[in-house]
């Protein structure tokens, strides 16, 4: 696998930066609802502490 990969690594590369789009200028911003755990985990999840709200 390692031979592999050092064989691939630079076309692979090549092939991310000449596919790579270009910015129109305008972000999207998705605003629906993720469910991070279970309501009675809530109190317990630190991860975006002071950040996330619900």
């Amino acid at each position: 696998m390692l031979k592999f990969i050092q064989s691939v690594l630079v076309p692979l590369c090549s092939y991310f930066t000449h596919r790579q789009v270009r910015s129109t200028g305008i972000p999207f911003v998705d605003s629906s609802k993720i469910q991070v755990c279970h309501n009675l985990r809530i109190l317990r999840h630190q991860v975006f502490k002071g950040t996330a709200k619900r």
